[in-house]
């Protein structure tokens, strides 16, 4: 879990790099954090296959950070490079890897889209 803080603390970013100017992006309402967990062994999900991974809640400190997404299903996003997960609220409009501004607290957040 440390790890996960100080890999987001890396991509923090400064908010006078932006200052204001990525509130006009299109936002996205995240509801939840997930954090991706290799099973030591394998397990059976509900149709019966084999299945070596898990998806927990998990928190991410408040704060504003830059970051890129990859699109794992309609409604989840990884932050590449870390093993958080978002779920937005509705399916974005989202490329299948994309950039912006994430800005957390009280364990949810809203994604800006970068328009470029």
């Amino acid at each position: 879990m440390k790890k996960l803080f100080i890999a987001l603390t890396l991509v923090i970013l400064g908010t006078t790099a932006f200052s204001q100017s990525y509130k006009a992006w299109d936002e996205h309402d995240v509801v939840r954090f997930y954090e991706k967990v290799e099973l030591a062994s394998y397990s059976l999900d509900e149709d019966g296959e084999e299945i070596n991974e898990v998806y927990v809640p998990t928190k991410v400190k408040d704060g504003v950070y830059e970051v890129e997404v990859r699109k794992i299903s309609s409604k989840l996003y990884q932050i590449v490079g870390t093993s958080i997960y978002m779920y937005f609220r509705y399916s974005p409009y989202l490329h299948t890897y994309d950039d912006g501004i994430l800005e957390v607290s009280y364990s949810s957040g809203t994604f800006y889209e970068n328009p470029d």
